[in-house]
């Protein structure tokens, strides 16, 4: 929960979802989960929460 809540300061910290190019969408890995989310100006939108080793596609 902590990796999370980091994101109120660190919007920047995930990486860019390779599946969608597109610099607005980050992901983080929290154990065996993966958090994307969108970046909006002062606001981090959660856009999913998937287990890892769930095929994701656009």
């Amino acid at each position: 929960m902590q990796t999370a809540e980091s994101l109120a300061t660190l919007s920047e910290r995930g990486r860019v979802v390779p599946e969608l190019n597109d610099p607005i969408v980050r992901e983080l890995f929290i154990k065996r989960y993966r958090l994307l989310y969108e970046i909006h100006e002062q606001e981090v939108h959660v856009l999913a929460v998937l287990h890892g080793a769930r095929e994701f596609k656009p």
